[in-house]
């Protein structure tokens, strides 16, 4: 049977934090908070009718962000998207695939002093155009989810230093994967060769630095989330994709109360090395004849 755009599809997700129901709500809803776990800069006009802006990349606060549907405190939010004022890369160009919007609604419980948070991303058109959206934000959720429950179980109120590498790559998802597990030696901490989530590891990232931590999300060579209990209980995100025909890589490392005065040296470190890892293909100039 043929897809049907005009029934679209959702994915789902669920989360125990050990943090009150409080904490988690302005987590979700405060600006400040969100740029601890989620975003890199952000703006909430508060309340129902208003709107909530996240960023990545430098414009990103000039889109028209999603509004504000349902805002009960400590209970339920709910964000409404609307593609045809967003940009969001190859979608927009499909943007007349939308039958009903695009929604995310968060819900909030406390179960035993602790707080249950779920998601569910609904709307997304059953269309080949929206995969890379659907397939990104199925597996993208997560890996914020966990983000958020260390920021709050680990380092709650302090504000996030992200060091980040996003870009284009010359390898494949697969043999990019290949390429960083042979340059860290990423491996169980007991010994062994099976990485499995829930279980510790050691590696090594250049530069004499050794890693050591957890491993939270272990799907190669899609995605990887690991701690990094040595630097300051960190949080590390490795992911690689194809696109479009293309192939692209999104590291992160979460630093929470590093040292600011060594952090410029350690950034520019790190990512010198990731890049020397994941070059950016080059791109050849064409002669006007």
């Amino acid at each position: 049977m043929g897809r049907d755009a005009t029934k679209p599809r959702s994915h789902e997700h669920e989360i125990i934090i050990d943090a009150p129901v409080e904490a988690v709500w302005k987590a979700l809803t405060d600006a400040e908070e969100l740029t601890r776990w989620f975003c890199e800069r952000a703006r909430v006009t508060p309340g129902e009718g208003g709107r909530m802006w996240a960023a990545w990349g430098e414009n990103d606060l000039q889109s028209d962000g999603k509004i504000i549907e349902a805002w009960e405190p400590g209970k339920r939010l709910t964000l409404v998207l609307d593609p045809k004022t967003q940009n969001m890369g190859p979608a927009a160009t499909a943007a007349h695939l939308i039958t009903v919007p695009i929604v995310l609604e968060y819900t909030l419980e406390t179960r035993e002093g602790k707080t249950v948070l779920r998601l569910v991303h609904s709307g997304i058109p059953d269309a080949p155009e929206w995969d890379g959206y659907f397939e990104g934000t199925r597996v993208g959720w997560p890996m914020f989810f966990i983000g958020l429950r260390h920021y709050l179980q680990k380092h709650a109120g302090k504000p996030r230093d992200s060091i980040v590498m996003m870009q284009a790559i010359s390898d494949s998802p697969a043999d990019a994967w290949d390429k960083f597990r042979t340059a860290t030696r990423i491996a169980p901490a007991g010994g062994g060769d099976a990485l499995r989530a829930g279980e510790r590891y050691k590696a090594k990232a250049g530069h004499g630095l050794g890693l050591e931590g957890r491993i939270d999300i272990y799907n190669p060579p899609k995605m990887l989330l690991l701690t990094a209990d040595n630097l300051d209980d960190s949080l590390l995100a490795i992911s690689f994709e194809c696109e479009g025909g293309m192939n692209f890589t999104y590291i992160a490392l979460s630093t929470y109360g590093f040292e600011q005065s060594k952090l410029q040296s350690f950034r520019e470190q790190w990512l010198g090395w990731l890049n020397n890892l994941f070059p950016a293909p080059k791109v050849e100039l064409k002669r006007e004849e």
